[in-house]
């Protein structure tokens, strides 16, 4: 049964590597990932794309609306696919105060439109290649949002698993690199919605400033 997506990104990050491997004038962006994501779906009818359309800006809008239009499209949606590439944190501006951090707080939480509920989404954090089509950035201390750094190794509870090789995640949040997504889109959403249906088993934090707290107490008991 199809799934309706919804894909959290970096819009301006050209700091990934050019898709097809060619180099033009006009460089990559994170957007250009988002495409291809979009069109395959389309193709396939696999699932539904929920996200921002390329001719779709929310630019004109004020703050409030924009977070109310996205809110409605992580609502009517399944899983949350974010795109992780290089630049996409703003390291001068507070992380509650980002898109990406709160499209996944909000897409962790039980939501109800009309009093219709809605389950969290499974998530997967797929790691775009840099521009010399490398994934080790990733390995940077502190980089990222510090809600995909708390729901790593946060299983509490082993449970049967089929979807994937080695049993059940120790993550919530998976993170297959793009060449390992777009090699088996259907695998990795499975496997994501497999997890979605154990969240109980996971030690789930949603709020973003909760999460900055979380964070420095774990460093602090290590």
């Amino acid at each position: 049964m199809a799934k309706k997506i919804f894909i959290s990104y970096k819009h301006s990050d050209n700091s990934v590597y050019p898709l097809n491997n060619t180099w033009s004038l006009q460089p990559a962006t994170a957007r250009d990932y988002v495409n291809i994501i979009e069109l395959h779906f389309k193709d396939t009818g696999d699932h539904i794309y929920k996200g921002e359309r390329g001719n779709e800006s929310l630019a004109e809008f004020k703050r409030d609306t924009i977070r109310g239009r996205l809110a409605d499209k992580i609502y009517d949606s399944t899983v949350t696919i974010v795109l992780v590439s290089p630049n996409m944190k703003e390291w001068i501006s507070l992380e509650k105060d980002q898109w990406i951090p709160w499209e996944i707080s909000y897409s962790l939480r039980e939501k109800s439109r009309s009093g219709i509920p809605s389950k969290p989404n499974a998530i997967l954090a797929v790691i775009l290649p840099d521009r010399h089509n490398n994934y080790d950035y990733v390995k940077a201390a502190n980089f990222g949002f510090n809600i995909l750094r708390v729901n790593q190794n946060n299983l509490k509870h082993h449970y049967p698993a089929q979807r994937l090789r080695n049993g059940c995640s120790s993550s919530y949040i998976l993170q297959p690199t793009w060449k390992e997504f777009t090699s088996n889109y259907n695998g990795w959403i499975e496997a994501a919605l497999e997890i979605r249906q154990n969240i109980d088993k996971y030690e789930i934090s949603k709020s973003v400033d909760q999460i900055i707290l979380n964070s420095k107490n774990r460093s602090s008991s290590r």
